[in-house]
C-alpha cells in the first residue's frame, strides 16, 4: 500500500551525530517531597551535547514542519544474546530527550515535528545520529 505524502520536505537534510550514551527522559521520583528526574545530571549533559551538535550542524529555529530520523546506538552487554535492545531505556523516552534538546535550536517548538523515524540498535560505541528535514 502506498501512503499519501502528507508533507513535502524539500529543503534538504541536516544531519549530525552525538557520541555518548543516550539518556532517556521521563523517569521521575520523589525526593524530600520534590519530584525530580532520576537521571537529572546525566540528562542535562546529554541534552547539552545534542544541542551543541545541532548548532554545529547548522540548525536554526524556524517555523514549519520538521521530519526527524533518529538512530540510537546502545552498547550491547557482553552476556546478552538477544539481537535487539528490547529492554530499557524505552525508545519513546530517548526520543523525548532528543526532541526537547533540539527545541529552540532546530525548531521553535517540538510540536513542529510531524514525522519521526526512530530506531534503537545494539552497536559498538554508543551514539545518536539525527537527520532533520524541513518543509
Amino acid at each position: 500500500m502506498v501512503m499519501p505524502l502528507r508533507c513535502s520536505y524539500n529543503r534538504g537534510v541536516i544531519s549530525f551525530r552525538v557520541d555518548g550514551l543516550p539518556v532517556p527522559q521521563g523517569s521521575m521520583k520523589v525526593f524530600n517531597g520534590h519530584v525530580v528526574h532520576n537521571k537529572g545530571a546525566e540528562l542535562a549533559v546529554w541534552r547539552s551535547a545534542i544541542a551543541i551538535e545541532a548548532r554545529r550542524a547548522g540548525c536554526t529555529p524556524e517555523p514549519g514542519a520538521v521530519k526527524l530520523d533518529l538512530l540510537f546506538s546502545m552498547p550491547k552487554p557482553k552476556t546478552v544474546k538477544r539481537l535487539h535492545p528490547t529492554v530499557a531505556p524505552d525508545l519513546d523516552k530517548l526520543i523525548r530527550a532528543a526532541l526537547d534538546a533540539m527545541t529552540a535550536i532546530a525548531y521553535l517548538d517540538d510540536g513542529q515535528v510531524t514525522e519521526i523515524n526512530a530506531t534503537k540498535i545494539y552497536g559498538g560505541a554508543p551514539f545518536l545520529e539525527v537527520g532533520l528535514w524541513r518543509s
